[in-house]
């Protein structure tokens, strides 16, 4: 590795939001918290600045000046007004918000003596620019969904309320998928970045997955899909960004909770948080603890063809296993309120992984006219240990909410990965049993991979005029990665091992800086936001022993954004941004790794990144109902990075099919994403979503064998049927057709989940019944081959299975609910969680 320090220091200036205490609306008038004896009172009324009319949707909270901790506060009545009881005397400070309206903070407020009363009057609010990359714009929350121009948020707990990991939460979010493998993707396209509160996953690939599928379900409050991110986000992600949001919700004092789960399929989880607040500290510290055991059966049946496609041998192999993935998870944040200004936030991941795969595959060599020429079996014994530590120091400065803040934040992670997989080779005799004179064949793989990053970054807004807002920031990332692959065969089974030629050593040096401006401007009903974002990236892959691969280049990334709201319910957009794909260490490793000994993975160190300029229309509509957004989109990708399947090479000796990577010409997507909610009164609520796109990849000649053209399609169902106030039963379906991809196809896929909760007396405890996939339709298939080769893999995974859950939470019934940096919102939210 070679260490390059990469560190951005930023002064940092800006002021924090002012959290509130929740309500209980069950009462006719808005009861504020009475945070200890005194008969000093605060009234008053909050009113819109340009018509005086009352604002019914303000929130009001007292702040100490003593020491800057909240007090207390409250939610305005109807009619605008407010009264504040319980305060003893001293020196106090307001601070009043209302969505689409700018906060205001009223200083010097003075209760004297023991029954002191201080009148605030009428306090007017001016009405705010809209805010497009939060989800602070006018938008219908209906049956668990939020929609904003730029963003659909669904709230976890509405979606999959039954759910046992972040992976059942993300299969049931309309136009989000998640294969058998756990890979997540969008729209059908699995180029699109997962985000944690806003910052980018410390882990890719298969590492995401399992941390996707042992992170508990309980843990997660809403999920973001974000298809046209501004020039202000990463443009990592082809297709967008999916964000996952952490609960922070604390009580004012101490809170918690605790879940455990178990099913019929060998599947547990348990976990637990614990939040406190008190005067200038907020900690949040939850731990989970995941166990998968799953079974897989399948085939990879191959056929090789000789002229006019007449067969020339077939090999047919059976495959059965068991996988599992299981470990630990735990996140940390505690903030720390310097000032009434001043926050400062410390976070931490701690993530201890591990995953086996154990599995036995029966071969049957046969020639053309399927005469058995050989049997024999080969087994499998893999061992996956990972540990990934992620810190993030955050200071924030804020000197008038999401008008006038400065933050920087400065993030580390390590990544050890360590990788153990056992190869045997034993022929079998004519009645299925393992011949006692054959000499079996034995390899033993061994990865060892250490992954560091630093991340520094700084943003600032500020607000021009009363409708015009700028954003700017600087962001500059850096990763190393070393990576050792050892390869030792025992071809005589004599416990003799030798090094293989196929062991190699590869070292990655990768940076990133860019800076980026977006600005957003109110005109009458149109909200405009423009942004540009410029990188500069520079990677070195090198080889043990062998040359060195540098690259460096620059982009720009523009954004855009046109929102026109027709009235107060319906509203139109069209957005542009450009987006890019950078290589993983996978696709550039030159290096073959078997998956089997007739598949080989080959990657390209000479690949380029693909950069994807993506249109998106939008109308959206919200009833009181119900809600529906149809949004018709465009991509086009240059030097798209396509698999390039080889059925005839020779590799180590060995008739093999390689897969590697090349950068085609251009590839063309469009289509519609439709997504509607319904509520039909506290009975009933559900959502449907429906996409269908057409792929067309030119591969770079007329002639080209990589090229595609084809059409497919998705659709989900979700439903929630609440039976009484304790008990609600769901279901859900999700369906994608069958899918062209270049030289193959990808068979249909469908899933099904239903589920039973109810809530136990006292509302601190819910028990859930949940049963997936009953009708045992979840698989995978894929056909694909050339003029040489067919070859038709399918896996199937026992994801039928009955889990139970039970969850207990407790602490008071009033809420701070903490909001995470990236979302864009200038007022407290109240309300009953």
């Amino acid at each position: 590795m070679k260490p390059i320090v990469v560190g951005v220091l930023a002064v940092s200036i800006a002021a924090s939001g002012a959290p509130a205490l929740a309500q209980n609306p069950a009462q006719g008038a808005p009861r504020q918290q009475v945070p200890a004896a005194g008969g000093g009172e605060i009234r008053g009324a909050v009113v819109d600045g340009e018509g005086s009319a009352p604002i019914g949707s303000a929130a009001v909270s007292v702040w100490s000046r003593a020491d800057s901790s909240l007090v207390t506060g409250a939610v305005v009545r109807p009619d605008g007004s407010f009264r504040i009881e319980g305060l003893r005397p001293g020196s106090y400070y307001l601070k009043v918000s209302a969505p689409g309206y700018a906060a205001r903070t009223i200083e010097d407020v003075a209760i004297a003596g023991p029954s002191g009363r201080f009148s605030a009057g009428n306090v007017p609010l001016t009405r705010s620019a809209m805010v497009l990359e939060g989800l602070t714009v006018t938008g219908e929350r209906s049956a668990g969904a939020t929609i904003a121009p730029d963003r659909n948020a669904y709230q976890a707990k509405d979606v999959a309320p039954a759910a046992g990991n972040a992976s059942d939460v993300l299969q049931n979010v309309p136009s989000v998928e998640v294969d058998a493998d756990g890979k997540v993707s969008l729209r059908g396209n699995e180029n699109v970045v997962v985000q944690i509160n806003g910052r980018p996953a410390p882990l890719r690939g298969a590492q995401l997955a399992g941390y996707l599928r042992q992170l508990p379900a309980n843990l997660l409050e809403r999920v973001e899909v974000v298809p046209n991110p501004s020039a202000k986000d990463d443009p990592e992600g082809m297709a967008g960004i999916i964000n996952i949001v952490l609960k922070q919700n604390v009580d004012l004092g101490l809170s918690g909770g605790m879940t455990l789960a178990g099913s019929t399929s060998d599947r547990y989880v348990a976990s637990g948080n614990v939040g406190y607040q008190s005067g200038p500290v907020t900690l949040f510290t939850s731990y989970g603890f995941n166990s998968d055991r799953r079974s897989v059966v399948g085939i990879n049946d191959r056929l090789r063809l000789g002229a006019e496609r007449t067969p020339l041998a077939f090999t047919e192999q059976d495959i059965a296993g068991d996988e599992t993935n299981g470990g630990h998870n735990l996140n940390a944040t505690l903030d720390y309120r310097l000032s009434r200004q001043d926050v400062l936030t410390n976070s931490l991941l701690v993530n201890r992984r591990n995953a086996t795969d154990e599995s036995l595959s029966a071969y049957s060599e046969l020639n053309g006219t399927r005469l058995l020429l050989d049997r024999y079996d080969r087994t499998r014994d893999s061992q996956n240990d990972n540990l990934l530590v992620d810190y993030t120091l955050a200071f924030k400065r804020t000197l008038e909410p999401q008008r006038h803040e400065l933050s920087t934040e400065l993030r580390f992670n390590r990544s050890d990965e360590e990788d153990r997989t056992l190869l045997w080779r034993l022929p079998v005799g004519e009645a299925g049993l393992a011949a006692a004179q054959a000499t079996p064949e034995a390899e033993t793989n061994v990865l060892d991979a250490l992954t560091y990053q630093l991340t520094a970054q700084a943003d600032y807004t500020r607000m021009l005029r009363e409708r015009t807002k700028l954003e700017t920031g600087y962001k500059g990332n850096a990763r190393w990665l070393d990576r050792g692959y050892e390869v030792l065969t025992d071809p005589l089974g004599t416990g003799d091992w030798e090094s293989s030629d196929r062991s190699n050593e590869l070292e990655l040096d990768e940076q990133v800086h860019a800076a980026y401006g977006v600005v957003s401007q109110g005109a009458g009903k149109f909200d405009l936001q423009a942004g540009l974002r410029a990188e500069y990236a520079r990677r070195d892959f090198s080889l043990a022993g062998a040359e060195s691969y540098p690259h460096s280049y620059t982009s720009l990334f523009p954004s855009a954004l046109v929102s026109y709201k027709l009235n107060d319910a319906t509203q139109a957009k069209v957005s542009y941004s450009r987006r890019i794909r950078r290589p993983g260490t996978q696709e550039l490793n030159p290096f073959p790794v078997f998956f089997d000994p007739q598949n080989v993975f080959l990657g390209n160190p000479e690949l380029n990144p693909e950069y994807t300029d993506a249109i998106e229309l939008g109308l959206q509509r919200s009833w009181r109902m119900g809600s529906l957004q149809v949004s018709p989109f465009y991509r086009h990708t240059s030097d798209v990075i396509r698999f390039i399947i080889d059925t005839d090479d020779v590799v180590a000796g060995r008739e093999v099919t390689t897969i590697s990577f090349k950068n085609l010409d251009t590839s063309d997507s469009w289509g519609t994403d439709v997504n509607g909610s319904l509520r039909l009164g506290p009975m009933f609520s559900g959502f449907a979503g429906f996409n269908v796109y057409k792929m067309v990849t030119e591969g770079g000649s007329a002639e080209s064998a990589v090229s595609s053209d084809a059409v497919t399609w998705s659709g989900r169902v979700n439903g929630t049927l609440n039976v009484s106030k304790q008990t609600a039963l769901q279901a859900s379906y999700f369906y994608r057709a069958p899918m062209a991809i270049e030289g193959g196809r990808f068979a249909s896929m469908a899933m099904t989940n239903l589920s039973v909760r109810h809530r136990l007396p006292g509302d601190k405890a819910t028990v859930s019944l949940r049963v997936s996939d009953p009708f045992d339709t979840m698989r995978f298939r894929v056909e694909a081959g050339d003029d040489n080769l067919t070859q038709v893999t399918e896996r199937k995974f026992n994801s039928r299975a009955v889990h139970l859950t039970f969850q207990y939470n407790f602490g008071k019934a009033p809420k701070i609910r903490q909001r995470p940096q990236e979302q864009a919102d200038s007022s407290p939210s109240f309300g009953p969680q």
